[in-house]
């Protein structure tokens, strides 16, 4: 009998050993799918894992993954809220923080970044993430004091004062957000987006030849920035620079063949230097796009 026990254990631990192998095979095959984009495919498979291995927290932290990819926000809250019953770590609820954040509910997601830096105060990308929350949530001085925190750390950090300043344009904080995306630009002088919006605000402050100048260098970096062309053709609308004006909306069509605006304010432009023919047929292609204003002017002026 002492024999048949003993084969007994050895044949159980061969079977589990292979159970396991046949969790980790699939786990991998899992990874292999999500990194080709197939997330479908690799939420079957972590699936299929965690049937063999029901306390496989690799998988359910991989899966929940997916599941966010996917756009399954309550099933990826569901695996990382398992994950946190039994092993509550940082970066599962960063993870699910994210997904919170993910589907709109910003005050959960606070709450699990602000968890995350009291188990692990040197998570740095923590503090980011409740800032966009806070942002999110119009909490703007909260918002501010993570950013500084993050730029306290990293002060050659480019995405923390993009980020400050997009914080002081909501705040309506023109000049302390100029300030800010001049220190990223300083740092990162290849960002568009920083361009663009310290160009947008020069706009509103009525500096009109620093906004050109932002808005140029924009497009100079990204040169499909339909906004950028689109403002910029605005102020030389206001410069009363028409030909210029007409190039870049012009510019905007090509990239946004359904842009009434565009249409429309090149209508004007052409308008202003008399071009009258050309500047209906614009404004009559506004209007066809949905424009209740150009369809009102076309009326009363192309007719």
């Amino acid at each position: 009998m002492k024999k048949i026990f003993l084969l007994f254990i050895a044949l159980f631990s061969s079977i589990g050993f292979l159970y396991s192998q046949k969790a980790d095979s699939l786990f991998a095959s899992a990874f292999s799918k999500y990194q080709s984009g197939d997330y479908k495919g690799s939420v079957e498979n972590y699936t299929l894992a965690i049937k063999i291995k029901p306390d496989y927290n690799d998988a359910y932290f991989n899966r929940a993954i997916s599941y966010d990819k996917m756009g399954e926000y309550k099933k990826a809250l569901a695996d990382f809220t398992k994950i946190i019953s039994s092993a509550p770590t940082a970066e599962v609820y960063l993870n699910r923080g994210q997904v919170f954040q993910h589907s709109g509910k910003y005050k959960e997601a606070i709450g699990d970044f602000s968890k995350v830096i009291e188990l692990n105060p040197s998570f740095d990308i923590a503090y980011m993430c409740r800032a966009e929350a806070y942002f999110q949530t119009g909490i703007y001085d909260l918002a501010i004091d993570d950013y500084n925190k993050i730029i306290s750390e990293y002060p050659k950090y480019a995405p923390a004062y993009y980020k400050l300043g997009v914080v002081y344009d909501e705040m309506l904080e023109y000049e302390k957000a100029i300030f800010s995306y001049t220190l990223a630009l300083h740092y990162d002088s290849t960002d568009a987006r920083s361009y663009y919006n310290r160009g947008y605000d020069y706009d509103e402050l009525e500096q009109n030849e620093e906004a050109v100048k932002d808005f140029t260098k924009a497009i100079a970096h990204d040169t499909a920035f339909t906004d950028a062309f689109f403002n910029r053709a605005y102020i030389y609308d206001e410069l009363k620079m028409y030909e210029k004006a007409i190039t870049d909306y012009t510019k905007v069509i090509a990239l946004d063949p359904e842009s009434p605006d565009a249409y429309f304010n090149r209508g004007l432009a052409k308008l202003s230097l008399g071009r009258h023919a050309e500047s209906c047929s614009d404004i009559l292609k506004a209007a066809q796009l949905g424009d209740k204003e150009a369809w009102k002017y076309y009326k009363q002026n192309c007719n």
